[in-house]
């Protein structure tokens, strides 16, 4: 997601815009992987030599459960604050890699499909959530 500077007024700019997360070299990670394009809207406010910029970004995604391995889908937000020191020489801002950095950082550890999920019997392999241990 590019912006030339001189476009961001006093008033601020507000750029939405649909990115797929491959674009931005976000590709699938152990079984997470978006399944919508990243809805990013920003705000660009330029103050004296520095450019803030709040970006909202959210999307769906789909993955399995670490407990029981069932597959499941879910949404995903997070909002991000960047700032770009700029002078004469710097034209264009472009704020795809910071958000790609922030999606793997932002990444769940482990995605669970319920709170109180039971996971899978280690003798027998059995999900626990659907039906008993058949185990000894």
């Amino acid at each position: 997601m590019k912006v030339r500077v001189r476009d961001i007024r006093l008033e601020g700019l507000e750029v939405t815009e649909d990115v797929v997360a491959e674009t931005l070299g976000f590709e699938p990670q152990f079984d997470f992987k978006f399944i919508k394009p990243l809805h990013v809207e920003a705000k660009f406010e330029r103050v004296d030599s520095t450019v803030l910029v709040y970006a909202d970004v959210n999307s769906r995604y789909e993955s399995v459960c670490a407990r029981c391995l069932e597959p499941l889908e879910g949404d995903w937000e997070k909002h991000f604050n960047f700032d770009y020191q700029v002078d004469s020489t710097i034209e264009v801002i472009d704020i795809g890699d910071d958000i790609r950095q922030e999606l793997f950082l932002n990444l769940p550890a482990r995605i669970l499909c319920q709170e109180k999920c039971k996971g899978l019997c280690v003798g027998c392999g059995v999900n626990l959530n659907n039906e008993k241990c058949k185990c000894k």
